[in-house]
């Protein structure tokens, strides 16, 4: 498939494109609905098929300033390479011959139990893009808390701002992401297929606990993902947001993380917190001329964006994150 240079394509739109018998169009809504920041991301080709590998820039050389007959420095700017790994999350369908063809209903048993099980995926998934850690566990990719987990012991605490929280396990976190595809965004294998892959291998004798078979419908989903900061400057964390008394000082929080950002409009912007945290927000913002609720579609229901950001609901962001020192 040809890759449009002037189309952004996020996970959704892959979902849409995968399959052309349509089923996989109602699995992509299932993605989407479930968890808002799996459709908002970007979504790249890797230029390796064991992760991708791309430069940052350490070092800009700052000129001198020369007077006649003063010979001037050789300068040049200096990178070092960064190689992002990705994960594979696998899951199967096994549904009893017996129950998938009870009532005549085959398909729609299936079709039910695929549903179910992606929309765990998305679940699983929408965790690691917040929580995962390659260091703790290898066989899965860094989210942005790992990335964003300090105020002061890493270049990318610039764009961490702490809320005040001080008890250990009754805190959660905002994100601003500018999703773009050299800046924040998601990958797939070189070689590989965006989205969920999914592999139906029909009737088949599976083996139960005790070793014995019987006849039943199968089928093997497989998505593998990465998750690329290529500017960390483009993306910022309010953390330290004590769930139990959400403070009034986190509007002027969610400003200054605004302006800390490199740039808003270098991409596509958005706000992640959970209900929890939305719901408070929306109780200190309700005189405020800086949130408003408009409908993206006539039909549609009304969105909630701060200064013009969309605001989305992940629920993967828990309430009980420890203080970020």
């Amino acid at each position: 498939m040809a890759i449009i240079a002037d189309k952004y394509y996020n996970l959704l739109d892959y979902a849409k494109q995968f399959d052309e018998s349509g089923q996989e169009l109602a699995i992509a809504e299932v993605l989407s609905k479930s968890n808002d920041i799996i459709g908002d991301a970007m979504v790249v080709e890797s230029n390796l098929d064991s992760g991708h590998e791309y430069a940052v820039r350490t070092g800009i050389p700052e000129g001198t300033w020369r007077r006649a007959y003063q010979g001037i420095e050789p300068a040049k700017a200096t990178t070092k390479v960064v190689v992002e790994s990705y994960g594979t999350l696998s899951a199967y369908s096994v549904v009893d011959k017996l129950i998938a063809e009870k009532g005549g209903n085959l398909q729609a048993v299936r079709t039910g139990q695929s549903k179910a099980i992606i929309a765990g995926m998305s679940n699983t998934m929408a965790r690691n893009l917040i929580y995962g850690n390659a260091g703790e566990t290898p066989e899965r990719f860094t989210g942005l808390a790992a990335r964003y987990n300090t105020l002061t012991e890493a270049e990318s605490a610039r764009n961490v701002i702490d809320a005040g929280g001080e008890t250990d396990g009754q805190n959660s976190s905002i994100y601003l992401v500018v999703w773009d595809t050299d800046k924040v965004f998601t990958f797939f294998p070189k070689g590989s297929k965006a989205g969920i892959q999914r592999v139906d291998h029909g009737l088949v004798n599976h083996t139960d606990a005790d070793g014995n078979e019987y006849p039943a419908y199968k089928e093997y989903f497989e998505w593998k993902l990465g998750l690329a900061v290529q500017d960390w400057r483009y993306a910022g964390r309010i953390c330290n947001i004590d769930v139990k008394n959400v403070p009034a000082g986190l509007i002027d929080n969610m400003c200054e993380l605004e302006e800390r950002i490199q740039s808003l409009n270098l991409g596509k912007p958005f706000w992640y917190m959970n209900r929890t945290v939305k719901a408070a927000l929306r109780k200190l913002t309700s005189n405020k001329q800086n949130v408003q609720y408009t409908p993206d579609q006539i039909t549609s229901r009304p969105l909630m964006t701060f200064n013009e950001i969309p605001v989305h609901i992940c629920d993967a962001i828990t309430d009980t994150e420890d203080v970020v020192g």
